[in-house]
């Protein structure tokens, strides 16, 4: 039986085109996008050999969006829904009960999904359950007492067009929190904290996951993902992981970021991304296919996790860096090279702007 699926494209980015090379490992996949703005950027995704149709919304009213999918659904004979980014998530869980008989993967709710992507919010979550985690507060004259130097000025959510300010000095707090383009009420301070970075992507139900995959950074620019990564094991990462997501009663995908303190032994929880990530064609590399495991989910199909290859991988831009013929093989370039018309369209478009 041939499964039609619907993804909701927004605001470019890699991470729809590679749930879409993910789920071309699906057998009997049928894919299908829409998407509410018109771009103002080349748009390449209808490129993708894999995109059976594509098509723009015309209205930008969430109950008139929803009316357009519904009837998009029943023409296209679409089988569920399939959010990607944070706005999917973000849209899907508020106006999810205007959804008439829309099937989904496993989801959030809509107060959980507002804890896990306000920093502050987590970060009060966090400590009232003993979880570890930094030290994280808004922004005001008494609270920056509580802060040595340095310390991270942090969007309360990484989907606002903010960026994570390091400030080494007091001084240079001052001046940065002073900017008048700078907005107080969407930061907060966040004590910086030195470790090694290690994160685990996962699909969960009800507060049980379903399937995993940890991995720490092998290349990766400051404040930013991990472009090089190397997938391992770790018990009591994945015991840590398990607490908070039991303890949150999560539902759906989410990739998680620590840090590990070795004079500590403990794993802080730095961020909680609950969407499709950077890196989630590695997972597919190592043996997970997230976005397939979704459409088991939603179809209520028993998962069958066997683990995953302890093996590295690379994101195409870093497998190039590196000059090394082992990091190609092991990278997002083999994907691409099987639906190359997307690279091909946006180096055109780039020429084009140009």
């Amino acid at each position: 039986m041939t499964t039609n699926v619907l993804l909701i494209d927004d605001y470019g980015g890699p991470n729809l085109l590679d749930t879409i090379r993910c789920l071309s490992y699906e057998q009997a996949v049928n894919i299908f996008v829409v998407s509410p703005e018109r771009k103002t950027y080349f748009n390449t995704i209808p490129y993708s050999k894999y995109v059976s149709k594509y098509q723009y919304l015309k209205s930008s009213d969430p109950q008139k969006i929803i009316q357009e999918i519904s009837a998009l659904e029943k023409e296209w004979d679409i089988n569920l829904i399939l959010p990607v980014k944070y706005s999917n998530y973000q849209f899907i869980t508020k106006y999810r009960a205007l959804f008439n008989g829309s099937v989904f993967p496993p989801m959030p709710t809509q107060s959980t999904f507002a804890t896990v992507t306000n920093k502050l919010f987590l970060a009060e979550f966090l400590v009232n359950n003993s979880f570890p985690s930094p030290k994280t507060k808004e922004i005001s004259a008494d609270n920056i007492q509580q802060f040595n130097f340095p310390l991270l000025l942090k969007p309360r959510t990484d989907y606002e067009e903010n960026r994570i300010m390091e400030c080494k000095s007091r001084e240079e707090y001052e001046e940065k929190i002073s900017n008048l383009d700078f907005k107080a009420d969407q930061y907060v301070i966040q004590e910086k904290l030195n470790g090694e970075d290690i994160d685990i992507s996962f699909i969960a139900e009800n507060g049980e996951i379903l399937a995993y995959t940890i991995q720490k950074g092998l290349v990766r620019e400051a404040f930013s993902f991990a472009t090089g990564i190397e997938f391992l094991e770790n018990q009591k990462l994945l015991d840590e992981t398990k607490a908070i997501v039991n303890k949150l009663k999560w539902s759906g995908i989410a990739h998680l970021d620590f840090i590990y303190r070795k004079e500590t032994d403990s794993y802080l929880l730095i961020d909680f991304n609950p969407r499709v990530w950077s890196t989630m064609i590695g997972s597919l590399y190592a043996g997970v296919n997230f976005p397939g495991l979704m459409i088991s989910r939603a179809n209520h199909k028993e998962i069958n996790f066997e683990g995953y290859q302890k093996t590295k991988f690379y994101l195409a831009k870093a497998a190039l860096q590196s000059k090394s013929f082992s990091a190609l093989k092991t990278s997002s370039w083999p994907y691409i090279l099987k639906d190359p018309l997307p690279e091909i369209a946006k180096i055109i478009g780039k020429f084009k702007s140009r």
